[in-house]
């Protein structure tokens, strides 16, 4: 059997996130520029694990140190250099195109991919480990999860890829996963009718899940609506504005929610304002992930 090798500075270039990810490490926190990690050196509650997207280097805040990818290894594993690259050249879940194209993170292929459409493949029952592990640090524990959401298998550039789906009421799907935030064609706001005495707005999906966790009566009792974008609350107003009932608002605290929502309670007279319920913190599933690491303590 032919001995795999790799060199050093293919080693170095290997995308951070990427190999964290075949490791089974997640980010708690992502932006367009950034991720942060609960750290795979240490044992810590708060991620403070930085990796630069736009650099590929890594920081353990809690720790002091930071690097390239074959420093994370080392340290991972507590080897040498010899053995560290033995390990990246023959561990059979890294696939050719990361030791070809070292430089390009799988980061930066995702955020291209984009622009090209995103075409459903298929809609399953939610069963995925990877996308169970995210959901879950996220504070959704898997029965909530697998009953209210779907795995979705989709394609951008001819690759398959999967995320936790959400149907809007046109038939698309907003996608997350621990990289990947998206929404397919067609875009839309999501309404789920239950015949509840009430409605509530939320912003997105892991808010939309939360709040089952933080007030399950209050859920499980009144009709749905998950904005997936500000963009649409025009057809929101359009649509119901005869709407009987108390609509409950749960908006994020910063400066758009702020806005959304005084809008919304110009247009609504029936609307109520209980961002007080998860003040001080952004949204829902901050102020979730906070609960459930004070249940901890």
């Amino acid at each position: 059997m032919k001995t795999k090798k790799i060199c050093c500075e293919h080693a170095r270039n290997l995308d951070i996130v990427h190999v964290l990810a075949k490791l089974g490490h997640y980010p708690s926190k992502t932006t367009v520029k950034e991720a942060w990690f609960l750290s795979p050196l240490r044992s810590e509650t708060q991620a403070s694990f930085h990796v630069s997207y736009h650099k590929n280097r890594w920081y353990d805040f809690g720790l002091g140190k930071g690097g390239n990818c074959l420093d994370l290894i080392i340290a991972l594993k507590q080897c040498s250099i010899a053995e560290a690259l033995q390990f990246l050249a023959n561990d059979q879940q890294l696939t050719i195109s990361d030791l070809k194209n070292p430089s390009l993170s799988f980061h930066k292929q995702i955020s291209k991919k984009k622009k090209e459409g995103i075409n459903i493949l298929c809609v399953q029952e939610l069963s995925n480990i990877q996308l169970l592990r995210y959901a879950k640090k996220r504070g959704i524990p898997r029965e909530l999860i697998r009953g209210l959401t779907s795995e979705v298998h989709f394609e951008l550039y001819g690759k398959p890829y999967y995320a936790i789906g959400l149907q809007n009421r046109r038939g698309g799907y907003e996608l997350r996963n621990a990289f990947y935030k998206a929404s397919s064609s067609p875009k839309s706001y999501s309404y789920f009718q239950q015949n509840g005495n009430g409605l509530i707005i939320t912003e997105g999906l892991f808010d939309y899940l939360s709040l089952a966790l933080l007030d399950p009566e209050l859920f499980f009792t009144r009709d749905h609506i998950i904005l997936n974008s500000l963009s649409f609350i025009q057809e929101i107003i359009k649509g119901f504005e005869g709407y009987p009932d108390p609509i409950f608002l749960f908006l994020d605290h910063d400066a758009a929610g702020d806005h959304m929502t005084s809008y919304l309670l110009e247009h609504f007279a029936q609307a109520i304002d209980l961002r007080y319920r998860f003040y001080p913190h952004k949204d829902l599933n901050e102020k979730l992930c906070h609960v459930q690491r004070e249940n901890t303590l």
